[in-house]
């Protein structure tokens, strides 16, 4: 089971959200995160802009003190944001997840899609107007 959640928030996003909506929902464990055990740690990181090619600095740096502090990759989950997987308020899901996304799994990490979502999204959602991922 995970000891840590990191959760890859879009950069530009970022700009107008606090990131609150996906911590609550973590701590509240709800959503994608309902699974998750009470000791588990959760940590947000921004994908460092399009393209998104810093996850890979940022998951080697997190690699390294995981090595550092006697944890393993094994033990956490990368989370995409529901902004970065999915149409949102936001904007549409980003063009670069897949290219995210085979980052983190080449360097170990379990990957899930999806966060926090809204009622109104998950009500555009099912009226269509927003596609699922």
């Amino acid at each position: 089971m995970s000891k840590l959640v990191v959760v890859i928030q879009c950069h530009l996003v970022m700009n107008r959200c606090s990131g609150y909506p996906c911590m609550d929902a973590f701590y509240k464990r709800e959503g994608a995160f309902a699974s998750y055990e009470e000791d588990v740690r959760y940590m947000p990181v921004t994908c460092g802009g399009c393209c998104g090619a810093e996850v890979a600095a940022k998951l080697e740096n997190l690699t390294k003190h995981l090595k550092r502090r006697g944890e393993r990759k094994e033990d956490v989950v990368v989370h995409f944001a529901s902004c970065v997987c999915s149409d949102n308020y936001h904007r549409p899901p980003c063009p670069h997840l897949d290219y995210m996304r085979q980052i983190a799994e080449r360097k170990g990490y379990s990957v899930v899609l999806g966060s926090y979502i809204s009622n109104a999204a998950t009500k555009k959602r099912e009226a269509g107007i927003y596609k699922t991922f």
